[in-house]
């Protein structure tokens, strides 16, 4: 591995710190908004105090499966879409090869021939 994939493993690694941190303190900012303990959102998500308290200090491992529930009893679960927002399609090569569409040409509009008078 050179200088620069370490570096960037490293810097990979700190923004993944930084966002698990960003996310336990919104989780607890929640939390404390409803004005329940560390035991009262554990009894809630049916999780031990100790494993909440884990959760929220950043230790151990909280299932997925936790997290969403956590969210559900903070009311947060319409916000998870915004986690991973759809996949752009992006063009193919066999698309990008495609020779570009033309316009169809004007039809000529050809003079009304005068009527003949009987």
């Amino acid at each position: 591995m050179n200088e620069f994939e370490s570096n960037h493993d490293t810097t990979l690694m700190q923004g993944d710190r930084e966002a698990v941190r960003t996310l336990l303190s919104r989780v607890r900012q929640h939390r404390l908004r409803h004005n329940w303990s560390q035991a009262e959102m554990a009894r809630r998500v049916h999780l031990t105090r100790a494993t909440y308290q884990n959760f929220e200090n950043g230790y151990g491992n909280l299932t997925l499966a936790n997290l969403v529930r956590v969210l559900g009893v903070l009311g947060l679960t319409n916000n998870l879409a915004q986690l991973v927002p759809p996949a752009v399609e992006e063009p193919t090569l066999a698309l990008l090869m495609q020779p570009t569409r033309q316009r169809a040409r004007a039809k000529c509009v050809q003079p009304a021939k005068p009527e003949r008078s009987p």
